[in-house]
């Protein structure tokens, strides 16, 4: 590994990470006050022997694409485009991802049991999950007017009126390339995942607050042969040699994405094989600050006709709210704190995980934090609050919330900090730019990012035919 005085890229491989991790090196030597992580990248460096020599991997052509040529093409992004220059008409729409998602289930029941969720109070793992009421005038309502029913009726039992997928007000923000999440340890069987991200309109058409995230497992077969994260990468190498949002482009995106989405890309997958691992919702507007993070995911047996149904399940990697400052979750930090300090740290116990989450934390301190029972360096109670989910979407990584910002029609969605780093090389296989972001509990610590330079560095990697990843959980080789 080369040495350098700058303390670079400390990254995380899922987004951030809500997921467990494994070790792949022995543990770097960390600073309190400042990280001294390097993580350079050899693919990315002419001077170095394993150097990728082919076409450059571009982050906003095949890995992070918010490009409007392609989330707002007529053709595949809505119901009443043209496919005059080719495409399959509203492929890309959230409608028709819950048609694929629902096997020969009803859709439309799967769509309107998924948005019960927040009218009601429910319990996950045996914590409350309060209802979102604010969901039914911003959403529910005007998707029931649009679909041709009155506002105010039920939307799931006796007397349901169906809705409209063709009329879904969700806009697609950006198709995300995450074949590096295969060194994550996240993804499971698998490699990688494919996703899309959409926010969520008024009734006039306009921006809200509030996205879902529909996150795909990249199949292990393609055209009826084993695939690996190597052939995935391949395929969606081929758009960074293109114009974006050009016809060949969009042809080929399209067929990616076709193979990820399609009824029995995954054998043996819920609802006759869908590939979805699960979907995320990030909002404000369902019912007030502060943020809400959820997680859904197909539950075998909970049975709509012929299909399972999306409900929330714990969110990954993230305790419950009331957790923080508790015991429980003192003990978990005592036993892992050798281990937090390179990110290698055992999964969080389930018996703490939530439903739902806050960005920031509803009560003081604003971020996951400990009792003096169990005293955490800087570096370590960081890598703790970075790996779950809120953490990862507001003080970890100072962002506002959303790494993929909502956006009007024909505008590209604003990238947080964490995701808009440029990936200009300063030579040596080092990015020219880092994401500096002081520690929010105050201990003067600096933990420095470029996240998008890892993933162009794991692209690179895999285009090679090197098989071993390259960066761990918090960037480091």
């Amino acid at each position: 590994m080369k040495t350098t005085s700058l303390a670079v890229a400390l990254v995380c491989s899922s987004l951030c990470a809500c997921a467990d991790r494994a070790a792949q090196d022995a543990p770097e030597t960390l600073a309190t006050a400042e990280q001294a992580v390097v993580t350079q990248c050899p693919f990315l460096d002419p001077a170095d022997p394993a150097f990728y020599p082919g076409p450059p991997v571009d982050f906003a052509h095949e890995i992070l694409i918010t490009h409007v040529r392609v989330v707002d093409d007529p053709c595949r992004t809505t119901w009443t485009g043209s496919c005059a220059g080719g495409g399959t008409q509203g492929i890309w729409t959230f409608g028709e991802l819950m048609r694929r998602m629902a096997g020969t289930g009803a859709p439309e029941v799967l769509v309107a049991e998924w948005l019960h969720q927040w009218e009601i109070n429910i319990v996950v793992n045996g914590f409350p999950v309060p209802a979102r009421p604010g969901i039914r005038p911003l959403l529910i309502d005007p998707w029931l007017i649009a679909s041709g029913c009155a506002p105010g009726g039920p939307i799931v039992g006796p007397g349901a009126c169906l809705l409209d997928l063709k009329r879904a007000p969700f806009r697609l923000l950006a198709i995300s390339n995450r074949v590096d999440l295969a060194c994550a340890g996240y993804t499971g069987p698998g490699d990688g995942e494919a996703r899309f991200v959409y926010g969520v309109l008024d009734a006039a058409g306009n921006p809200t607050r509030a996205a879902v995230i529909f996150e795909y497992k990249l199949p292990p077969f393609r055209g009826g042969a084993p695939y690996t994260a190597v052939n995935w990468e391949n395929d969606w190498h081929a758009l960074s040699t293109l114009p974006i949002g050009a016809p060949p482009y969009l042809a080929i995106l399209q067929g990616i994405l076709d193979d990820v989405t399609a009824v029995g890309a995954l054998p043996g997958g819920p609802n006759l094989g869908t590939s979805i691992g699960q979907v995320r919702t990030n909002e404000i507007d369902f019912n007030g600050p502060p943020w809400k993070l959820r997680e859904m995911r197909l539950a075998p047996g909970s049975g709509i006709p012929g299909g399972d149904l999306l409900l929330a399940t714990t969110t990954a990697e993230t305790p419950d709210d009331s957790v923080n400052l508790s015991p429980p979750l003192d003990a978990y930090l005592v036993a892992n704190a050798p281990l937090l300090a390179t990110f290698t740290q055992n999964p969080v116990p389930n018996a703490l995980l939530g439903g739902e989450t806050s960005a920031p934390l509803v009560a003081p301190p604003p971020w996951w934090d400990h009792t003096p029972v169990s005293p955490l360096a800087p570096i370590e109670r960081h890598h703790f609050g970075f790996n779950t989910c809120n953490g990862c979407h507001t003080l970890e990584v100072a962002t506002p919330f959303l790494h993929v910002g909502v956006r009007a029609a024909f505008t590209p969605a604003p990238l947080s900090p964490f995701l808009s780093t440029s990936t200009a090389t300063g030579g040596g296989g080092l990015p020219l730019s880092v994401l500096s972001v002081s520690d929010p509990a105050g201990s003067g610590a600096v933990f420095r990012y470029n996240e998008p330079w890892r993933r162009l560095c794991e692209a690179s990697r895999m285009l090679t035919g090197s098989p071993r990843c390259w960066s761990r959980a918090n960037g480091a080789h």
